[in-house]
């Protein structure tokens, strides 16, 4: 790869990084503006609910359809016509008051848009090698942490309307970038026609099924604490502005969290070894914030938890590029992969809350060791019941030797 092609694959890199943060913000917007959200639209809690889960529903369709035609028609067209759509909707959805509405527009502008996070893996895999497309796309999902740790300073600032605009104005904004400059790569130029039978070998890959496993457990154990962490602390007696503030810190050392992960990547070089790292470190830390005595040890627990989960998420859903190194489906199936994992990580994650919120409603002692379970199983699948796929494993290092 020259260096004009290297440049270009990090501007794409950005590209999808901040696709991430803008869909990030749009699926915690309307808790975020939770006032201005029931009063606009009328509704109660349970509506609130509904439509603040609208958006983690898309991920059970989006990935189905979106993958194959990702592999069969290349990036550029699918994401420019899909995305176009998307933005359409999501200015409309900004000016209706109807609570019916609003909750079709949401979902359909969600699935369009979504493209993207079924793409991201495929694109990036023909712009970077292989030693180096875990860490791109490592970066490019640390991009969620901005959404969220901004979403509710600017719904603060600002207010549910102008955030809803600041959405369709930021896609908008995406899918200029896009059409001026997005495409695949150059490994995706010399690469053949899609073999037969691709799409089922991806959905019988067992590697594939333990990753989104455990990437459903990096989202569904950070989701756990972000939903419950304000209520929870107020009960164990910390104010109200301090319960507030701890939902802020929480989110911005996941941020730095993101990026933390993606260093100790390039370090490490070892996908299993970092994600064990990343799954007893943010159990360790959460679990400590909460079980010990409120107090300066609260925040440093809590934020040291943080960093260290914050990047769980990213080494699990990124290794979807490498899965073919293990000879369980064709490189060429990279976009279908990718969608498969969104549909699995979305059935997970979108009954997972569902299910805790039955069982244990304000029992947070019990949410915590739940959220502690759901790390050791994200840790067993992602680390123990999968091959090393990094720069060192065996089978990259193998790979990168046959091509010489």
């Amino acid at each position: 790869m020259n260096q004009q092609a290297s440049g270009r694959a990090w501007i794409i890199t950005v590209f999808f990084t901040l696709f991430m943060a803008v869909m990030t913000f749009n699926l915690i917007v309307f808790p975020a503006c939770a006032g201005d959200t029931m009063s606009v639209y009328g509704i109660g809690q349970a509506g609130l609910t509904t439509l603040a889960s609208v958006t983690s529903v898309v991920g059970l369709f989006g990935g189905i359809i979106f993958g194959p035609i990702l592999d069969r028609i290349g990036s550029r067209k699918t994401i420019m016509i899909a995305m176009l759509i998307g933005i359409v909707l999501f200015f409309v959805r900004a000016m209706v008051t109807s609570y019916a509405l609003v909750v079709a527009l949401t979902f359909f502008a969600s699935f369009f848009v979504g493209v993207c996070q079924v793409a991201a893996a495929k694109v990036l895999d023909t712009w970077f090698t292989k030693d180096k497309v875990s860490v791109a796309f490592a970066f490019q999902a640390g991009g969620a942490g901005i959404g969220s740790a901004s979403v509710f300073v600017i719904g603060a600032a600002i207010g549910l309307h102008n955030c809803l605009l600041l959405i369709a104005v930021a896609y908008a904004a995406l899918w200029i970038v896009w059409l001026l400059i997005g495409k695949d790569g150059p490994v995706a130029a010399n690469a053949e026609k899609p073999p037969k039978g691709g799409t089922a070998k991806v959905y019988k890959s067992s590697y594939l099924w333990l990753l989104s496993i455990a990437c459903s457990c990096a989202v569904g154990s950070t989701l756990l604490i972000n939903t419950y962490c304000i209520n929870a602390f107020l009960s164990k007696g910390l104010d109200p502005a301090g319960a507030a503030m701890m939902g802020t810190v929480i989110n911005l050392s996941l941020l730095a969290g993101g990026y933390f992960g993606t260093f100790l990547m390039g370090v490490i070089k070892r996908y299993n070894v970092v994600t064990i790292i990343c799954f007893v470190g943010g159990a360790f830390g959460y679990l400590l914030s909460w079980f010990t005595p409120l107090g300066v040890n609260t925040w440093v627990f809590m934020v040291f938890g943080g960093l260290i989960m914050g990047g769980a998420i990213g080494l699990c859903s990124s290794r979807t590029p490498l899965i073919p190194l293990s000879g369980q489906f064709p490189q060429e199936y990279i976009g279908t992969a990718s969608g498969a994992l969104e549909t699995i990580k979305g059935i997970l994650t979108f009954a997972f809350p569902i299910v805790i919120a039955s069982l244990f409603p304000t029992n947070y002692n019990a949410i915590f060791i739940t959220f502690g379970v759901v790390c050791v199983v994200g840790l067993i699948t992602g680390a123990l019941m999968v091959p090393e796929l990094g720069p060192k494993g065996k089978l990259q290092i193998e790979a990168m030797a046959d091509k010489e």
